[in-house]
């Protein structure tokens, strides 16, 4: 199983899209999406190179979705992790820059 790194600016973005779900449609709402997103991570420890590529981005980078949201992550075989890079709004356009927290 592939260990699964939540980078800082996903945990970031995991803390603002709970809470602003939070404010906007409740904690049961919020919650829903909170294990939404574990479980992607968990089905990542298991099936590190799934789902839809953006190679334009990054060699490895992948997409996981939890609508609207999209999960950036990426797969480094040689340590056998994946990196959860950001969450964001499926409208937001994935580019390398947003990645670095642009």
């Amino acid at each position: 199983m592939a260990q699964v790194i939540v980078s800082l600016l996903a945990q970031s973005d995991t803390a603002y899209i709970v809470a602003y779900l939070a404010g906007k449609a409740g904690y049961a709402v919020a919650a829903k999406y909170a294990a939404d997103f574990e479980a992607v991570y968990e089905r990542l420890a298991i099936f590190p190179d799934s789902g839809h590529s953006r190679r334009a981005v990054g060699p490895h980078v992948r997409i996981g979705i939890v609508a609207p949201y999209i999960l950036i992550h990426e797969h480094d075989r040689a340590s056998d992790s994946v990196t959860i890079l950001r969450i964001v709004h499926g409208k937001r356009k994935i580019t390398g820059k947003l990645l670095r927290g642009g």
